[in-house]
């Protein structure tokens, strides 16, 4: 197990300041990124030799509300990693300890410069430790897309927009998916899968099906390919 202490800063935060989906993402990944870097390789000379971690899939429980300056701690647990992917589940605790945020996490090891799927080295097994499996049940990471899926919205990915790998952060599916929720609707979970990478200057369309006790949204290219999917549960 690694660990961070954090506080939700002002930048977390939406309109009723409480922290936004997006904002518990970065959190997490942030978390898993500092243990990198701290256990195992500088993510600089990682990108020289042109390989990096991509999140598959996120499953995310909310169990407190975090609003503005609460002091965190990011608990990360690598477990099940072989071959060319590992799992990771998460906790954020309350400075009391009392657990805000459960997850469920899958990671593959990228050859960014072929964009495939490469063997984990031995030796970041070695350095970086695993942890057992969470104790708590999670559903498959698979996705469903409902027929009936609304167009909402479309953008175009700037600069502003990517990450070290070069494509749309992980975490701006999830606040692009955010602009399509209702007014007053608060997820209690939501789960997120990625499918493609949106690369610099792609065009967006942002589709969600109707709200109700769930809401799920996809991002589309404009020839209809997935690049995400997904859904909050209420």
């Amino acid at each position: 197990m690694y660990e961070v202490k954090s506080r939700v800063g002002l930048d977390a935060v939406g309109p009723s300041g409480l922290i936004g989906a997006d904002a518990i993402l970065r959190e997490m990944v942030n978390c898993a990124v500092y243990q990198t870097q701290d256990c195992v390789y500088d993510i600089n000379e990682m990108a020289k030799k042109h390989r990096g971690w991509f999140v598959i899939s996120w499953q995310v429980r909310i169990h407190g509300r975090m609003k503005l300056a609460d002091a965190l701690t990011i608990q990360t647990f690598p477990y099940d990693f072989m071959g060319f992917t590992g799992k990771r589940h998460f906790k954020i605790l309350s400075d009391s300890g009392e657990l805000l945020v459960s997850a469920n996490s899958l990671w593959t090891w990228m050859d960014i410069e072929k964009v495939r799927p490469v063997r984990i080295p031995a030796d970041f097994l070695d350095l970086f430790g695993q942890d057992g499996p969470p104790e708590e049940e999670w559903p498959g990471r698979k996705l469903m897309i409902p027929e009936d899926m609304t167009e909402r919205y479309r953008f175009t990915v700037s600069p502003m927009f990517l990450d070290t790998n070069g494509h749309m952060n992980n975490s701006y599916y999830v606040s692009a998916a955010q602009k399509c929720l209702p007014d007053g609707m608060d997820p209690r979970a939501f789960y997120v899968e990625y499918r493609k990478q949106a690369l610099p200057d792609a065009e967006v369309v942002a589709c969600s099906s109707a709200p109700g006790d769930e809401m799920t949204v996809v991002m589309y290219d404009t020839d209809g390919e997935v690049y995400s999917v997904v859904r909050f549960e209420c």
